[in-house]
Formats: C-alpha cells, sequence, structure tokens
C-alpha cells in the first residue's frame, strides 16, 4: 500500500518531481507540469491550456459526409480527433489522433470545424479553451 502520494501542497510525498517544494514538476513552485508558478503548467505538446471547471458541449453537430472511396470499399470505422475548443465554442485546432485513411480523416476534421461548442468554462464561470477528443464514427447502413 502506499502511505505517500505525491500531491502539491502535501506533506512528506515520495514521488515529487525535481522541481523544488512539493511540486510534481520539474520547476520552482509547488504544482504540476513545467510552469514556474503554483498550479498546472504547461507541460504538453498540444500547448498551453487552464483547468476547466465545465467541458465544452457540443451544440451543432452535423454528421460527416462519407467520401466515395470509403462507400465503394464498405469502410466503417471512427476517426479520434484532438480538438481545441475556444472560448467563442468553434474550433480554433484540429488534429487527427488516430484516423481510417480513405478521405474519411479530413472529413471529420472538415466538419467538426463547422461544429459549434457551448465553451468550457473555468471556476469563475469565464469561457476558457480547452483540448477535447472527439471520436467521429463512420458507420455505413
Amino acid at each position: 500500500m502506499v502511505s505517500h502520494i505525491g500531491i502539491p501542497g502535501g506533506t512528506d510525498t515520495n514521488s515529487s518531481g525535481p522541481g523544488k517544494g512539493t511540486s510534481i514538476g520539474n520547476r520552482p513552485g509547488d504544482g504540476i507540469g513545467t510552469g514556474d508558478r503554483d498550479g498546472i503548467g504547461v507541460s504538453n505538446e498540444l500547448g498551453p491550456y487552464r483547468a476547466a471547471a465545465t467541458q465544452p458541449t457540443c451544440l451543432y453537430c452535423p454528421t460527416p459526409l462519407y467520401t466515395d472511396e470509403a462507400r465503394q470499399s464498405k469502410l466503417q470505422g471512427m476517426v479520434t480527433l484532438l480538438v481545441l475548443v475556444g472560448p467563442d465554442g468553434r474550433a480554433a485546432d484540429v488534429r487527427v489522433a488516430k484516423g481510417v485513411g480513405f478521405g474519411l480523416d479530413e472529413r471529420a476534421m472538415e466538419a467538426v470545424r463547422g461544429w459549434r461548442f457551448t465553451p468550457a468554462r473555468d471556476a469563475v464561470r469565464r469561457p476558457v479553451a480547452t483540448w477535447v477528443t472527439i471520436e467521429v464514427l463512420f458507420r455505413l447502413f
């Protein structure tokens, strides 16, 4: 059993990072990640982010269309996208995490760029940009 978990601000942790204090990150401050201050820092290739109290939800989410090539090949599958939903509720950046090919990855990205979301909100209810994972299912009926 683990008796001490590396929690920022905790005491006597056995799993804190190389940063000083009780950080899990590698920089000054009592936080997580590579930020210089307390709290959550920037630590991934997707760029800066903020902790969100609520996640975005889709308001307008039309289904992407099949490509002729995928339909002729009778291809079905799931495209997984990483989407940065901006504070305005629009997809600011869309990246393919896992694709299926035959033009369906591009169709999924194109569709999600047109979707409208309620933005994520921080603890004081301000809209903030945040990354979400979206799975787009392509199924022939």
